[in-house]
């Protein structure tokens, strides 16, 4: 199994969710986060410290859903913004228990 991550900009959840339902995702987990990236590289003293609001999404699926899954990441989210628009990481998932299943 693989953990798939995203790190979005919050306008973009709508759609992502959206899509992501389409494409009969097992489920997903939303979490509010703060960040910089390359939209701060410069050395502007201004912007040391500057955090941007930012969505973070997990999605665990089998190995062979992880393709297809980056896909609908991508095409919910990219504005082509010279910035970019998020990053995605996947991760091996050793395992996974629900609490409360019997």
């Amino acid at each position: 199994m693989k953990l798939v991550s995203a790190v979005i900009k919050p306008k973009s959840l709508p759609r992502l969710q959206s899509m992501l339902r389409k494409a009969d995702v097992p489920g997903l987990t939303v979490v509010k986060a703060q960040g910089f990236g390359t939209e701060h590289r410069s050395a502007d003293i201004n912007n040391v410290g500057l955090l941007t609001e930012r969505i973070k999404i997990e999605v665990a699926l089998e190995d062979d859903k992880v393709d297809e899954v980056i896909k609908v990441i991508c095409d919910a989210v990219g504005t082509n913004s010279p910035h970019g628009d998020g990053v995605i990481f996947v991760w091996d998932l050793v395992s996974a228990t629900r609490i409360g299943s019997e």
